[in-house]
């Protein structure tokens, strides 16, 4: 407390001037300071670890606001200005914008095909029936890919998977062409949500060309 009253009045009585008053050397004083100093960086440093910690496992969309609150539970109380210095000047930390699922216009289904499978997906053979679907996958920067795979319902083995821009019909016949030349252009049911990519013209007439029968 001797050390603090020095610290916040030595401008207005001067160091030496209180520093005689309470009977305590300068170097003292300047030892304290030298203390105070080095806590006060070994504080920082762990705020800055503790920053990156939790940016870096929560995929870096926390922002400055909501980091604020994360280091408050550590027992570090920072302002949203300071939060926001350390984040932005002094870490170069900044939250990325995840965007949210983009839309596309759903098209016309060119046909709509009958459920063979209905709901029994038990298979006993290989290259019997397929199921193919399209995954959406966000990138760290907030941008999606999309990928569409296609399963073997004998054993659940991926036939084929293909990652693209894009989610449209080009992304499925093409899908649909690497798992037929890996097996060898199987007869094969192909079953799928119908969802316009799979029931598009050029889709459809892809199938007939190799004997695939949709579902």
């Amino acid at each position: 407390m001797v050390y603090r009253f020095i610290d916040d009045n030595k401008n207005i009585f001067g160091l030496r001037w209180l520093c005689n008053k309470f009977g305590i050397s300068p170097n003292c004083y300047y030892n304290y300071k030298k203390g105070a100093k080095r806590k006060y960086h070994e504080r920082l440093a762990h705020i800055f670890e503790l920053i990156k910690y939790v940016y870096y496992n929560n995929n870096r969309v926390i922002g400055y606001r909501a980091m604020r609150i994360f280091i408050k539970r550590y027992g570090y109380e920072v302002s949203n200005t300071t939060m926001h210095k350390y984040m932005n000047k002094e870490l170069n930390l900044c939250a990325v914008i995840m965007h949210s699922k983009p839309g596309y216009k759903a098209g016309k289904k060119n046909k709509i095909f009958d459920n063979l499978l209905n709901e029994n997906f038990t298979v006993n053979c290989k290259n019997k029936v397929w199921c193919t679907d399209f995954t959406y996958m966000r990138q760290p920067n907030g941008k999606f890919r999309y990928n569409c795979s296609i399963i073997d319902l004998y054993d659940r083995s991926a036939v084929a998977s293909l990652n693209s821009d894009y989610i449209n019909t080009d992304l499925a016949i093409n899908t649909l062409k690497t798992a037929l030349e890996k097996e060898n252009y199987p007869k094969v049911i192909l079953h799928s949500d119908q969802g316009v990519q799979f029931t598009s013209w050029e889709f459809v007439n892809f199938c007939k060309d190799n004997n695939i029968t949709q579902s």
